[in-house]
């Protein structure tokens, strides 16, 4: 059955994105129009064609992401227990919460195209158990920066999970004899574009939280091309900018996304979610499926590494009531004094986009 994630948030409206949004922008692809026309199979395709095919996958041949508590694996595992390092994308209150183990990750290609397959758990199963809670996929071509995301219909919503033996590639019309059609694996794109991944994924596509930063299995393109430039519903998400200062010390490692980076935002489907660039440092919750604006972040939560001070970036921060970490702290606030307002002195912001888009806005300000 086909569903409206934004139905599973009691007294919150189905609404498309570009209502949301309220934003009118070009679609660089020739699509149907985002109201009914642009299917899954269209996407996969459109994605293919700019990146790279989806081979089809075995959920079971990805890396195990750790579930640890105090550095170490439990004995035993519990529904919503609290653990180091638990996911951060926030699940639905029925599942067994994010520190559910055995969520399994591969990387499919790291070269000019990178392509990440995630097959996530979210309730506590055997680990050899082939059923999973929700199916993702990342992918990105290095060279021209056009960026796509796929999630499942179920996402955490069917507590015997989905078979992940064999997962359709997104743009597969006829699956083999007795496999699961891509249709119906598949979230449609509208509902893709519902989740809003744009939000998050505002700085570059790979965000190294402290859960899945325990593998290998995630690229690396910090300072690179990024655009979702597929049509259909995602015509509607926001372009994100480039948030810097200059000498922040903060920019010398990381692009500072104007969105979910910058600023607590209210993500379609998920909620209010905190700033991310907040969470790092240690000074922002963790976020909660739905969360309403001002909700507090579950105990134990507080950050994505527990009870640990540092947030994401853990003992690379120096520590608090110290004068380095005043200057840190000091760096931090200037950025957020610029994602609050784009005009203020000293602010420099720049769009994060394609290589086609920077290759036409070069041209047009050197023809000046």
């Amino acid at each position: 059955m086909v569903r409206s994630r934004r139905s599973s948030l009691p007294g919150r409206p189905a609404v498309s994105a570009a209502a949301i949004l309220g934003l009118g922008l070009s679609v660089l692809l020739a699509s149907p129009a985002a109201d009914g026309g642009y299917d899954i199979i269209q996407y996969g395709k459109d994605c293919a064609r700019l990146i790279a095919e989806v081979p089809p996958f075995d959920c079971r041949d990805g890396e195990i992401i750790p579930i640890t508590v105090d550095g170490k694996e439990p004995e035993h595992y519990s529904r919503n227990m609290t653990c180091d390092k638990p996911a951060y994308l926030p699940y639905p209150a029925k599942t067994d919460g994010q520190c559910v183990p055995w969520t399994r990750i591969r990387v499919a290609r790291d070269d000019d195209v990178q392509m990440v397959l995630y097959c996530r758990r979210m309730y506590i199963r055997p680990k050899d158990s082939p059923f999973f809670d929700s199916f993702e996929i990342i992918m990105h071509n290095v060279t021209t920066g056009s960026t796509c995301f796929f999630i499942s219909k179920n996402f955490g919503e069917k507590p015997e999970g989905d078979d992940g033996r064999r997962v359709p590639p997104p743009d597969e019309e006829t699956p083999p004899e007795g496999m699961p059609a891509a249709r119906d694996v598949w979230a449609t794109p509208q509902q893709t574009a519902d989740d809003g991944c744009i939000f998050c994924h505002d700085s570059d596509p790979w965000m190294h939280t402290p859960w899945i930063a325990q593998t290998d299995q995630l690229p690396a393109d910090p300072w690179g091309y990024h655009s979702v430039d597929v049509g259909g519903p995602f015509a509607a998400w926001p372009k994100p900018q480039s948030i810097r200062t200059r000498g922040n010390p903060c920019n010398g490692c990381h692009r500072i996304g104007s969105l979910n980076t910058c600023g607590a935002r209210d993500i379609p489907t998920f909620g209010e979610q905190p700033a991310k660039m907040l969470q790092a440092v240690g000074q922002a919750p963790h976020g909660r499926f739905g969360a309403k604006p001002g909700a507090k972040g579950e105990p134990g939560l507080t950050t994505a590494w527990g009870a640990h001070p540092h947030g994401w970036m853990g003992t690379r921060l120096p520590d608090a009531d110290t004068d380095l970490w005043a200057s840190y702290e000091a760096d931090v606030r200037d950025l957020q004094r610029c994602c609050k307002d784009h005009s203020a002195p000293g602010c420099i912001i720049e769009p994060i986009e394609g290589k086609a888009a920077w290759l036409t806005r070069e041209t047009a300000t050197k023809s000046r």
